[in-house]
C-alpha cells in the first residue's frame, strides 16, 4: 500500500464529474489532503469586517481533489478511514446577512476569528471550547452532469456538514461515476448541530484518509460508523442547559430554542448577541425531540455547562 499527498496549490469549487482527476490512487492507499478554508483562501487572521463583507461567495467552497480510485465504478462503494486532522491555528465564524437560521435578527455582516491550541480555543470571551476537527464536505462526484455547486448535500455525500466525521471514525460513500472523484474541504475545527448562523470554525486543515473499494456493495446514501465517542470527554461528563421549543414549524421551533441559548450566553458571560449567535453555530447542538404530536413538533437545544470559564448560578429562563 501507498502513501499520498496532494497540496492545496489546485481546487475546486464545484462538483463535476468531468474533471480529470489531480491524482490517481489504489485501494488501500492512505491519502493526505491539505485543504484551504471554505472561502478559498480569501479571509484571513488579520482579515476587516469591510474586507469581508466584500468575499467573492462564489469561490465558496474550495475543495481538493478530485481523486481517482483505480477500479471504482458506479455500484461500488468506498470507505474511508480517517486517520487524522492537523489545523493550521486559526478559524473564523460569520453572520452573513439573509442566511443562516435567524436573518430577521442579525441582518448586519459580523467575523469572529478564532486562535485555535491544539485542542481547545479561548477566543471568546468567558469560554473554553473544545475542538473537534471533520470535513464540512466529503464527497463522490454527484449523479449530476455538468457543473454544480457545492452546497447541497446528496448521496453523494458532499456538504453534509455531520460533525461526527471525526477521526478515528468511517465513512461509506456511494461511487456514482468512473474512478469516483473524491474531494474533501470545508474542515471545520468545531460545529454545532444546526451550524446555525451560516459557519462552524472554518479552518485550513489537512486530513489523512485510508481509502478502500468494496465491489458490487451499492449504497443508497453516505453512511457513518461512529468508533469513537460523539463528545468530547469534557462534554460526555458536564451538565447541560436544554433549551425546549416546541412549534407546529420545526424550523420555528429551533429558531427559538436557539434565541433562548442566544440570551442565556448574553447574560451568563456578557456576549454581544452576534457572539452568542456565533457561538451556538459552534457548540450549541439542536435535537429532535418528537415528531410524533402531530402537528408540533419539538425541538431541544443542549448547550455544555463545560465551556464555561467561570461557575455560575444564574437560572436561564
Amino acid at each position: 500500500m501507498s502513501e499520498h499527498f496532494l497540496d492545496q496549490s489546485v481546487v475546486v469549487n464545484r462538483w463535476n464529474p468531468a474533471y480529470p482527476p489531480r491524482l490517481t490512487i489504489e485501494p488501500g492507499d492512505t491519502l493526505t489532503l491539505e485543504m484551504r478554508d471554505a472561502s478559498d483562501g480569501q479571509v484571513t487572521p488579520s482579515m476587516t469586517l469591510a474586507e469581508f463583507s466584500m468575499m467573492d461567495k462564489g469561490r465558496v467552497h474550495a475543495l481538493t481533489g478530485p481523486v481517482a480510485v483505480a477500479g471504482a465504478e458506479p455500484g461500488d462503494r468506498l470507505i474511508l478511514d480517517i486517520l487524522s486532522y492537523a489545523h493550521a491555528g486559526w478559524a473564523w465564524t460569520s453572520i452573513m446577512p439573509g442566511m443562516g437560521l435567524l436573518p430577521e435578527d442579525f441582518p448586519e455582516p459580523f467575523l469572529h476569528i478564532w486562535r485555535l491550541e491544539a485542542d481547545f480555543t479561548e477566543s471568546m470571551p468567558g469560554l473554553r471550547i473544545p475542538l473537534q476537527p471533520f470535513c464540512g464536505i466529503i464527497g463522490v462526484q454527484p449523479l449530476i452532469d455538468g457543473e454544480s455547486r457545492t452546497r447541497p448535500p446528496g448521496i453523494h455525500g458532499g456538504n453534509m456538514d455531520v460533525r461526527h466525521l471525526t477521526a478515528g471514525n468511517r465513512l461509506h460513500l456511494p461511487v456514482l461515476h468512473p474512478g469516483a472523484g473524491l474531494c474533501a474541504g470545508d474542515a471545520h475545527a468545531a460545529q454545532g448541530d444546526g451550524e446555525v448562523s451560516i459557519n462552524g470554525m472554518e479552518a485550513p486543515m489537512t486530513v489523512k484518509l485510508r481509502v478502500d473499494l468494496v465491489k458490487d456493495a451499492p449504497l443508497s446514501g453516505p453512511f457513518v460508523e461512529c468508533r469513537v465517542p460523539l463528545e468530547p470527554e469534557v462534554f460526555r461528563t458536564c451538565p447541560h442547559h436544554a433549551f425546549v421549543a416546541s412549534h407546529a414549524d420545526p424550523r420555528e421551533a429551533a429558531k427559538e430554542a436557539v434565541r433562548r441559548a442566544i440570551d442565556y450566553l448574553c447574560r451568563r458571560a456578557g456576549l454581544s448577541p452576534e457572539q452568542a449567535y456565533v457561538t451556538c453555530s459552534v457548540v450549541l447542538r439542536l435535537k429532535i425531540s418528537q415528531l410524533v404530536n402531530q402537528p408540533v413538533t419539538t425541538i431541544t437545544g443542549y448547550l455544555p455547562e463545560a465551556i464555561f470559564l467561570e461557575p455560575s448560578t444564574l437560572y436561564p429562563g
